[in-house]
């Protein structure tokens, strides 16, 4: 984890999951359009921001050229801190990153301060199980990679019809899948995951995405925030300090 000191600001912006691919997805690009609009602040990222977005696979870069050009530009008006997804990674090197402070998933959770308490921020696909472990690993291998983007031209779209298959799966079984984890039972998890991998305080927050929730939890003073998934209602999280408390309050673009 890494040990530079981070604070978190009132006003910041928390986005995950938007699941964004300019062919069948552009879920981003009136998003950051809206945002150039805004006052300079953070805006945290926290993965999944692109639905396959790798930096080494050209493809997908040019793909999504204008999302990414929306968000350089981004990057000249806020601070914009983006953490690296299972859909969207080893991305630090590309050029339109130059300007963004990026996490990868081998340093996160990223602890930031705020009024005094700490704050642990990950995409969220940490302390899984050894396979899940084992998986993100493997497909961030430079000979992996290189294979993906040598074979692009079959490869590639045979990627993009599963993704697209999986959201069309996820949409027809969102109210009826009974077997998705309780909400409450998956902040208890979680929480316990944190305070099993790491030292941390009893008053202290976890912040992540991937598991598409969006609902604050708090269990025995320890505050759980799932953020929301964008790709679906455009749904983000604002800070607000509240009696040194952090609040993250749901908006929508």
């Amino acid at each position: 984890m890494i040990q530079e000191k981070f604070i978190i600001q009132e006003g910041a912006i928390f986005i995950a999951d938007s699941h964004h691919h300019s062919l069948y997805q552009n879920t981003l690009d009136s998003a950051f359009q809206e945002l150039l609009q805004f006052s300079s602040r953070q805006i945290f990222l926290m993965g999944d921001i692109f639905d396959f977005l790798v930096g080494s696979v050209q493809q997908s870069l040019r793909d999504n050229q204008k999302t990414l050009e929306l968000l350089e530009q981004l990057s000249f008006k806020h601070k914009i801190y983006y953490f690296e997804g299972n859909h969207d990674f080893l991305l630090s090197q590309i050029p339109h990153f130059k300007n963004i402070c990026y996490f990868p998933l081998n340093v996160q959770p990223v602890c930031f301060d705020f009024g005094g308490k700490k704050a642990y921020l990950a995409h969220g696909d940490i302390f899984l199980n050894w396979q899940y472990s084992f998986y993100t690993k493997m497909i961030r291998q430079h000979f992996f990679i290189k294979f993906l983007d040598f074979f692009s031209f079959f490869l590639y779209p045979q990627i993009l019809h599963y993704l697209k298959k999986k959201k069309k799966k996820k949409k027809m079984t969102k109210n009826t899948n009974k077997s998705l984890i309780d909400g409450d039972k998956l902040a208890f998890l979680r929480i316990n995951k944190y305070k099993k991998n790491l030292n941390i305080s009893n008053d202290s927050y976890i912040v992540e995405g991937h598991f598409h929730w969006g609902k604050n939890v708090k269990f025995h003073q320890m505050n759980y925030i799932g953020l929301p998934f964008f790709a679906c209602k455009k749904k983000y999280f604002v800070v607000e300090y509240t009696n040194y408390c952090l609040s993250l309050i749901e908006k929508e673009l």
